[in-house]
């Protein structure tokens, strides 16, 4: 797979570690264990992380119906050398998961990934997006264009022993098709797109997709897990929903379920002699033995006491306001605890005001174009952001996979211009003004709409947008709904909404912007319909080529841009976060295209370092201070 080189040179990590000292000399405290650790840090070096696909003529694999050509990768080693393995990492759940099964009714909740840490068949490099091993050593591809063979790793194993055969991935494919499972959408994925799976021996599957695909694409989508046969009798049970409401399948995972408190607490431990361990890329991860989270309510400021009492081990600080914060907290002017700071390049999708056009004000496109010369959105970044985010130009970013870039990066939304507003006002036929200097028509019609949005914190940022507003004579009047705020997008009973949508590995746009999808309960927000983009849409689902595909997405992305549907806000370039001094990371922090790096399942580079601990705590009581920290890698910003 071709991926695109960062030159060699850029490969070397701009790392800043940041000593922080304050205006005044002062004597700091020092401790044998944190003293070592930090001078090995200051030492240590970003790796090239690359793993480029090759063919491996080495494998033969006899009885297949097919002579193929096999490939592997071999990715270095991620983790840092610095790690060591054991110690209890403390974190918290914002609300307790309402099942431990993954597929069925109430499984897709916030925390469902704890109980899902399958590796995967194969996996993508989270550098640079080329394929790497996982439940599978190698891979190869059927002469249908639909067929992906893989050749599994006998070594891997369930989280209770049980080895994983080939004979899981067959149970998968039956507990996916299962009505049992009361799963309506991996019913119908896993019989239209997923067609067939075929063993051959224990160690060696054929997974084949409804239509031949371009072979990134193949992989992507024939990369499935295997289910536990034996945990289920090998049978679907038919009250499969309330038989397993609280039982946690095995995983091929780092993490089990070991333990917990229904409603208060969630305890995993380190699967002992993990198979994983034996590639180069999980060695020096998931280094923690145990892994302790308790449900802690009523919000940030809530989880922030916890945080500086010591009761859980890390606290993000993306807003601006809380970051500057930090700079007083007692714990990191003493050292107690350490700061990261990470940049890389966010996988975003759509964001920010996102325009009903079934609101007859939205249905002309002079308004929408308007919009975008009266959102001051590089204010609202400037000010109540304090310059940190960047703006966002486009409805898609990131979205790079099997070399090719998919998104028309060249797009650019205009800058806050009143008076280039009010010619696209006035086109619309808003061209008179109220005495509070609000634009009408002639019919007495005010250029005046409603914004929906969720979060209170985003109340002040909003509010600086409407002010601006102001100037260009248009009224954004700001409407706060902490709950059922979805239900309400869905049934397209709203004017615009500040909002966000996740996204893929490249763009999925038939869901929000095809004609077919222009009714309630979809994901067209904008009741948009429109033939050109029908065809655009149509042709992008049914190309099979990625390059062909890209091309098309960039139209699409063209178009959303000609037609105003959404005046793009911001993204947010970096990770950053507070953690008690014992909780250690490597030098680099995390990858081009990673945020998961502090999260102790999904990337698990950190470890806890009980030595540090004791000296920390000891330090703490006593009152003496290390020299603050702060790690910064900016490798990953954007120029």
């Amino acid at each position: 797979m071709k991926v695109s080189r960062i030159a060699k040179a850029t490969l070397i990590a701009l790392v800043a570690l940041f000593l922080l000292a304050p205006l005044a000399a002062q004597t700091y405290y020092t401790s044998k264990a944190v003293a070592a650790d930090e001078k090995a840090l200051l030492a240590e070096k970003r790796p090239d992380f690359s793993s480029p696909a090759f063919v491996d003529k080495s494998v033969k694999v006899a009885g297949l119906p097919e002579t193929l050509t096999w490939y592997t990768s071999k990715p270095p080693v991620m983790g840092s050398k610095r790690a060591k393995a054991g110690g209890v990492w403390s974190g918290y759940m914002a609300e307790y998961p309402t099942t431990f099964r993954t597929v069925g009714p109430n499984s897709n909740h916030a925390y469902r990934s704890l109980f899902l840490t399958n590796v995967g068949t194969i996996n993508i490099n989270s550098e640079t997006k080329e394929w790497i091993p996982g439940e599978a050593t190698h891979w190869a591809f059927g002469a249908d264009g639909k067929t992906v063979y893989y050749k599994l790793n006998p070594k891997v194993k369930w989280s209770d022993g049980a080895p994983v055969t080939s004979k899981d991935y067959l149970f998968m494919l039956e507990f996916m098709r299962s009505p049992h499972i009361q799963a309506p959408w991996y019913n119908n994925y896993y019989t239209e797109t997923i067609t067939d799976i075929k063993a051959y021996g224990d160690y060696v599957i054929a997974v084949t997709a409804n239509v031949a695909m371009d072979k990134d694409d193949l992989l992507y989508n024939t990369s499935v897990g295997p289910r536990p046969a034996h945990f289920y009798g090998g049978k679907v049970p038919a009250d499969f929903v309330e038989a397993y409401q609280w039982k946690a399948e095995p995983v091929t995972g780092p993490y089990k379920l070991l333990d917990y408190v229904k409603g208060e607490t969630l305890t995993f431990q380190k699967v002992k002699g993990w198979w994983g361990h034996e590639y180069d890329y999980n060695k020096y991860r998931y280094n923690a033995e145990f892994l302790e989270y308790q449900v802690i309510t009523g919000g940030n400021e809530i989880v922030k006491k916890y945080f500086y009492d010591g009761q859980i081990d890390q606290f993000f600080q993306i807003i601006p306001t809380e970051w500057a914060a930090g700079e007083s907290a007692e714990a990191i002017k003493k050292g107690w605890i350490d700061r990261q700071y990470h940049f890389y390049v966010p996988l975003t999708g759509v964001s920010g005001i996102i325009m009903n056009t079934a609101f007859p004000l939205f249905a002309d496109k002079n308004v929408r174009w308007g919009m975008y010369y009266a959102v001051n959105i590089q204010k609202m970044i400037d000010t109540e952001l304090r310059g940190e985010y960047a703006r966002y130009h486009n409805i898609g970013l990131a979205h790079v996979f099997g070399g090719i870039k998919f998104n028309a990066e060249d797009l650019r939304k205009p800058d806050f211009d009143p008076k280039k507003a009010g010619e696209f006002f006035d086109k619309a036929g808003y061209s008179l003004f109220d005495s509070d200097g609000i634009r009408k028509n002639a019919a007495g019609q005010r250029l005046s709409f409603e914004l929906l949005y969720s979060s209170p914190n985003h109340t002040a940022r909003l509010s600086i947008l409407r002010e601006e507003a102001k100037k260009a004579g248009l009224d954004m009047q700001l409407k706060l709904q902490q709950t059922g705020i979805f239900t309400s997008i869905l049934e397209k009973n709203f004017q615009a909404w500040w909002g966000a949508m996740s996204t893929g590995l490249y763009g999925s746009y038939w869901q929000y912007f095809h004609s077919e999808n222009a009714k309630p309960q979809t994901n067209n927000f904008w009741s948009y319909a429109n033939p050109e983009m029908d065809k655009l849409l149509d042709a992008f689902e049914a190309e099979p080529s990625l390059a062909k595909k890209a091309e098309l997405q960039q139209k699409i992305e063209r178009m959303v841009h000609e037609e105003a549907l959404v005046v793009p806000n911001y993204y947010v370039p970096f990770t950053r976060l507070a953690s008690w001094k014992w909780v250690r990371y490597p030098a680099w922090l995390g990858q081009q295209f990673d945020d998961s790096w502090s999260d102790p399942i999904n990337g698990g580079y950190f470890w806890i370092d009980e030595a540090i601990r004791k000296e920390v705590l000891a330090a703490k009581k006593s009152g003496q201070a290390y020299k603050p920290l702060l790690i910064k890698d900016e490798t990953f910003k954007a120029k």
